[in-house]
């Protein structure tokens, strides 16, 4: 025992003098380039003086805790912080004993995983955070620095037979630059405990450092200025430019227009998150507008399968134009293609306007009932009298199951459609366009249908009897006399549709395209009250022989309709009234078109109330004066028009009386010009704080973090809680295909093949230069043989000679 306790200390000494000796050589080895080192990051850190640096450099940065790896390498800490190291080449060793001055410190491992980076920008390559050794007691004991190139890509990925995508190039080689840093006792600072200053690959000229994804981040102030582009339909490639042209040019962006697709992208990534997040958004909106109407169902696996919602002004616009509704499914307008429904109409000024909204999972019965319903009770149970589809059976079952008092019209467009492709003949689409919308009596036009099947022979037709027993949906002569306010076909929702591609995309998610869409909507709704200032601003120059009755037609109707009402003024000269035949009460005028005997028509004047009533019914259909009534007007010298001519839903005070209008307008007024008084200051301020470079960092720093904390005081995080319509574990809804999608999403192998037709006669197998009908075109010999490139065929000049 004494032996090897003897054997113990010498064998202590032997080592401490070993210690001393080696600190002593590296000491003086290591203190030229450590001087190199201390110059190189004395010039980064003048460089930095008075620059925007990003305090969050290392906030999202995992401290690797649990990983079993560092778990079996964690220090324990002896009271002693010497470190022992073999140095050589391009790396430094320096222990704790060193003096204070001769060593590099931080306050913290930001500052000095800041300045490691602004070192590797101007060096030329990029850094990555390396271990984080902890001792007992939880402490960091050190942390490394790397390059980002350090270390080699794992075998199993480059040996990967069912790739599905290329490699990426390998850019790790090994390379053993880092800096590792370690805390000192007592004082809090950190000192560069070792640096290695050698690459093992070139380095990169300073014009290609900005593309390291190391060095390239998106501010919030850019991501916040992108996402307001996207939101009124601006592509990313455009933003990309603009947020370019104020920054003073490509080279000034620190970050490249992939790093812009890759934020899009993360943001829609919420994994089961994208429908609480669109609840969340329309509890919040319901919190600015009391009366704003939403209702989501639930399906298989809390997947929501049906979403509803309506604000405030669209359920005022619906009781004042909600005599008339429109509406049809569109298509890929969000990632998991779900059918939206837009519920539309037509306003005093003949503008669409937007009622509802519904996204669907399927397009069957019950889907479209629930969605009616919804509608219904969104409106107070007030049903419309005529609505406008395409004629999906679905649709026109659920119609006539929840609002089955109202007329149900079939889109003109979609008819003369599947006539040509049901009947494939140009004759019989002419003649059938011609009975469907001429104004003409029933009588009338039962004789010329019979007259159309006959000569085109398809009066045993599948098709055409199916259409000919829906004739009460179609025929403007079974539906003359009720009013579709001008309204045919469903091309305002086509329209509509094509307006909202300006505003969302195929890829957004269900957040996104309600924020986008309620922009579109809000684009409408600008465009409203610049026709109301327009209708309410001059006076129009009077063109007609009746200057009373026009000024009179001025003063009640809006701009559009008015020039609607001028024309009739215009055109009722052309009508002669014969006589008037008096009764008890009423007179009866007999009215002639000029020097057209055959068309005559009968105004009734109801003398007690000043109505008129005219047999052609276009007061009923279009609720504006025909020409035959404006006819009786002028021949009774009557200068301005009666109140039971001038329908309230065309006219400038449409709104005006609507209390409740006056209320959701001045809310939306009052932040419109909160809104613009506060950017003229801002326009102010920015041009003052942009004249310097501190400045537009320092004061930009500080609009974030305000900006930031309004929000959170304005309680925008947790607007989902406390709501009875708030989502509970809502899930996102599952991607469907719908008979709207197209052939994109079908099998290449299950795609029929389509026939060609002939544009002459509509039959198929053939083109219109072989159709048997058409005209023959002969050519000479001569011409052949002089332009040899237009020669036909040896087949086609046999049939030519014989």
């Amino acid at each position: 025992m004494p032996t090897e306790g003897v054997t113990s200390s010498v064998r202590g000494c032997w080592i401490r003098w070993t210690i001393n000796l080696r600190r002593k050589f590296h000491l003086d080895a290591a203190r030229p380039k450590w001087a190199k080192l201390d110059g190189e990051i004395l010039q980064v850190r003048s460089c930095m003086e008075g620059a925007f640096a990003d305090e969050a450099v290392l906030d999202g940065v995992s401290e690797r805790v649990g990983d079993a790896a560092f778990e079996e390498e964690i220090v324990q800490d002896m009271g002693m912080e010497d470190e022992e190291v073999e140095v050589g080449g391009g790396q430094q060793s320096v222990e704790n004993g060193m003096n204070a001055a001769e060593v590099v410190t931080f306050n913290n491992p930001k500052e000095a995983a800041r300045i490691y980076e602004e070192y590797s920008r101007v060096k030329g390559f990029a850094v990555r955070q390396g271990k984080k050794i902890k001792n007992k007691r939880g402490e960091f004991v050190w942390i490394t620095y790397l390059c980002n190139r350090e270390g080699f890509r794992n075998k199993k990925w480059l040996e990967k037979q069912d790739r599905k995508r290329e490699h990426k190039v390998v850019t790790r080689c090994g390379c053993p630059a880092k800096m590792r840093i370690k805390p000192r006792i007592g004082t809090g600072k950190w000192f560069v405990a070792r640096f290695v200053n050698d690459h093992n690959h070139d380095l990169l000229p300073q014009k290609f450092v900005e593309y390291l994804p190391a060095h390239r981040r998106i501010s919030d102030v850019d991501i916040a200025h992108m996402d307001s582009l996207r939101q009124v339909g601006i592509s990313i490639p455009k933003i990309y430019e603009s947020i370019a042209a104020q920054a003073g040019g490509f080279n000034r962006l620190s970050f490249t227009k992939r790093d812009m697709y890759n934020e899009v992208r993360r943001q829609r990534s919420l994994q089961n998150g994208d429908v609480n997040a669109a609840l969340r958004f329309l509890e919040v909106a319901s919190r600015r507008d009391e009366k704003m109407y939403w209702r989501y169902e639930v399906g298989v696996g809390q997947h929501m399968c049906d979403l509803f919602w309506s604000d405030g002004r669209s359920q005022e616009d619906f009781k004042l134009f909600g005599d008339v509704l429109a509406f049809d499914a569109t298509y890929g307008r969000n990632k998991y293609n779900l059918p939206v429904v837009v519920f539309s109409g037509v306003n005093n000024h003949n503008q669409t306007c937007v009622f509802a909204t519904a996204m669907v999972s399927s397009e069957t019965q019950s889907s479209y009932v629930w969605v009616l319903r919804k509608f219904l009770e969104c409106m107070d149970g007030r049903a419309p009298k005529a609505i406008i589809t395409d004629g999906d059976r679905s649709m026109r079952l659920a119609i006539h199951e929840v609002f089955p008092d109202a007329h149900h019209r079939l889109c003109a467009w979609h008819l003369l459609k599947n006539a040509i492709s049901n009947v494939c003949m140009p004759r019989f689409t002419s003649l059938f366009r011609h009975c469907m919308l001429a104004d003409i009596e029933v009588e009338e036009f039962e004789l010329q249908w019979e007259a159309m099947v006959s000569e085109c022979g398809v009066k045993d037709h599948k098709w055409v009897k199916d259409l000919y027993s829906k004739k009460l949906l179609w025929a403007t002569a079974y539906i003359r006399g009720r009013f579709f306010a001008g309204i045919r076909t469903t091309s305002r929702c086509e329209s509509l549709h094509a307006k909202l591609g300006r505003f969302v995309e195929s890829r957004y998610g269900i957040l996104e395209f309600i924020t986008n869409f309620q922009q579109c909507v809000e684009f409408l709704r600008d465009n409203e009250d610049e026709l109301e200032f327009r209708s309410s601003y001059g006076t129009p120059v009077i063109q007609t022989e009746f200057p009373e009755l026009e000024k009179s037609g001025a003063m009640n109707f809006t701009r559009e309709i008015f020039a609607r009402y001028r024309e009739s003024l215009k055109r009722c000269v052309r009508v002669t009234v014969l006589g008037c035949i008096e009764s008890e009460g009423t007179c009866t005028y007999v009215t002639q078109k000029y020097r057209r005997p055959e068309k005559r028509w009968s105004v009734t004047h109801h003398g007690m109330s000043d109505t008129f009533v005219c047999t052609c019914l276009r007061m009923e259909s279009f609720r504006l004066p025909c020409v035959h009534i404006l006819a009786v007007l002028v021949r009774l010298d009557i200068g301005s028009l009666p109140k039971s001519l001038v329908l309230q839903r065309w006219s400038k005070a449409a709104k005006v009386e609507m209390s409740g209008v006056n209320q959701v307008d001045n809310t939306e007024a009052f932040y419109r010009s909160r809104v613009g008084a506060f950017l003229q200051h801002c326009k102010r301020f920015a041009r003052v704080a942009c004249q310097s470079e501190e400045n537009f960092k320092v004061y930009t720093e500080k609009v974030v973090k305000d900006t930031l904390r309004l929000e959170m005081i304005n309680g925008d995080a947790g607007a989902g809680a406390g709501s009875p319509h708030a989502a509970q574990g809502v899930r996102d809804p599952i991607g469907v295909r719908t008979k709207g999608t197209g052939r994109a999403n079908e099998l290449v192998g299950s795609r029929a093949v389509k026939r060609r037709k002939c544009s002459t006669c509509g039959c198929l197998g053939h083109r219109r230069t072989r159709c048997p009908n058409g005209p023959r075109v002969t050519t000479s010999y001569t011409e052949q043989n002089t332009m040899p490139s237009q020669r036909m065929p040896n087949r086609d000049l046999t049939v030519m000679m014989a």
